[in-house]
């Protein structure tokens, strides 16, 4: 097999499968999305809009990122939502995704945690983080918001990052072309086959961390 073979399969795979990059990554070499990947955000999204507002959505019938293609609800509900999740992400019930405090928290003492996410604003999920990630040193917590996916790219560059967690294929593309190596946290949104690693929950994160 091909050293290209082994960091860009032809097919999406499981963390745990041959050829991805199980204990190799420093953990100075990775950084993260937010949402879809450390905020359980879509869901959080799916209850308010079935339990306030009576739509009939579930999620895994997300499977677009880009979800009004997809599910039938009423575009003015689907803004008022999203301004509560981005606005204030502590009041709208937002959870992290099951795992993730655990291994950023352990990995948090071998480097500093850098997450950079395209919401447009970055005091109130920021301030989200370091209520979830309270064993953390918030000095050793950096969050950038860029606004657009394609701005994340210049930040991780500058960084040094060699790979990034993210549920949104769009950013893993466009991270590929940079020598940047996408792992897709794997969502409905993002089943559809890609050449990229994918990772099923924070645990298939952990094993990809040279500890």
């Amino acid at each position: 097999m091909k050293r290209s073979d082994r960091i860009y399969p032809q097919a999406a795979t499981s963390g745990r499968e041959f050829g991805t990059p199980l204990g190799q990554i420093r953990p100075e070499q990775i950084a993260f999305d937010i949402d879809g990947v450390v905020a359980d955000t879509f869901r959080t999204f799916v209850h308010k809009a079935r339990c306030e507002h009576g739509c009939q959505v579930r999620y895994q019938d997300i499977t677009e990122y880009d979800f009004m293609k997809v599910i039938d609800i009423d575009e003015q509900i689907t803004l008022k939502i999203f301004r509560a999740l981005l606005a204030e992400p502590i009041a709208s019930g937002i959870k992290p995704v099951d795992g993730a405090v655990e291994v950023l928290t352990r990995l948090s003492r071998s480097a500093p945690l850098l997450f950079v996410t395209a919401r447009p604003e970055r005091d109130a999920i920021l301030e989200w983080t370091y209520l979830n990630l309270p064993e953390v040193d918030t000095a050793s917590i950096r969050l950038e918001a860029t606004e657009t996916y394609t701005a994340k790219l210049p930040i991780l560059l500058k960084a040094g990052i060699r790979y990034f967690v993210e549920d949104r294929l769009d950013t893993c593309h466009l991270l590929r072309e940079a020598s940047i190596i996408p792992i897709v946290y794997s969502q409905p949104w993002n089943r559809k086959p890609h050449p990229f690693y994918a990772v099923g929950g924070w645990d298939e994160v952990a094993e990809m961390i040279a500890w």
